[in-house]
């Protein structure tokens, strides 16, 4: 089940570790970088916030990365990367204990960035998983991002900036698939559009974030809101409405649940918001309803 998206700081509550670094108390904008030792272990990597880049600094060893049906298998070690996308759930394993170091990276830097490098918006920005690659230029990025972390020194905040804005142009170059918006409101792929359902009644219980729902299919709550209007005809909070109000209308047709369980296993604040809701767009209270069916 598609939960919230994972910040870096929530990371070893599915990947337990060792903490060799942490930026997190530093004031870096939009880049956090952290350092590991891992035993080894099967990682069910959650949907998270941020793109994820992994250098290893320990002895080799095969990675593992599953997705669905997909299995991919490669040699991981000192001199190669990982890259794991965000708003996506999968699994790694590796059989022996490994050293890293993360960077993470927040999407709306890409996206940013992107738009300074084209001249307008882009409609999506999406980046696949790679087990293993060899790329010196973000090797380099660790370095010199390590290096400010251990020893700082005066121009620090510009010099994180400037290797901020360095990774995310190199990502858009070498992995990123871009699409820029156009007056024409290109659709949703069927993927985001699965992405998007599926996180939303995943959710119906909870409090549904515009900032989570843009970010799973890589926009910003802006671009994501016009985007939704335009592929799915109405506002993405009366799309998430309309389906709190299915999910009530199922559970009163399965047998005489309690209006207060109902509401609130639906989203609802509480009984009397289920009830003003239900009966704005059915036409009759949750009762009239459950003795009809």
């Amino acid at each position: 089940m598609q939960k919230a998206l994972v910040t870096p700081d929530r990371i070893p509550e599915w990947i337990p570790g060792t903490i060799t670094m942490d930026s997190s108390g530093r004031d870096w904008k939009g880049i956090t970088m952290k350092g590991y030792h891992y035993d080894r272990q099967d990682a069910a990597i959650p949907a998270m916030r941020d793109y994820m880049i992994v250098a290893y600094d320990g002895n080799p060893t095969t990675m593992l990365r599953t997705s669905g049906g997909s299995r991919q298998s490669a040699p991981v070690g000192r001199g190669r990367i990982s890259l794991l996308t965000r708003a996506e759930q999968s699994t790694w394993c590796w059989a022996e204990p490994i050293k890293v170091r993360h960077i993470y990276i927040g999407h709306d830097c890409l996206e940013d960035t992107a738009q300074t490098v084209f001249g307008r918006s882009p409609q999506s920005v999406e980046i696949q998983d790679q087990v293993s690659a060899e790329d010196p230029v973000l090797l380099n990025c660790f370095h010199m991002l390590e290096n400010e972390l251990r020893n700082g020194g005066m121009g620090q905040r510009l010099m994180i900036d400037a290797l901020r804005n360095q990774i995310a142009v190199h990502m858009l170059r070498r992995y990123a698939r871009i699409r820029l918006a156009d007056e024409s409101g290109s659709a949703f792929s069927p993927t985001q559009r699965k992405r998007i359902i599926d996180l939303i009644e995943d959710q119906l219980s909870e409090n549904i974030s515009l900032d989570d729902l843009a970010a799973a299919v890589g926009l910003s709550p802006f671009h994501f809101s016009r985007q939704f209007k335009a592929d799915f005809g109405i506002a993405p909070y009366a799309f998430v409405i309309q389906k709190r109000v299915s999910k009530a209308q199922e559970m009163l047709r399965r047998g005489r649940l309690p209006l207060k369980s109902v509401a609130l296993d639906c989203g609802f604040s509480d009984q009397s918001h289920l009830c003003r809701t239900f009966r704005k767009i059915v036409g009759v209270t949750p009762a009239q309803y459950q003795n009809r069916a």
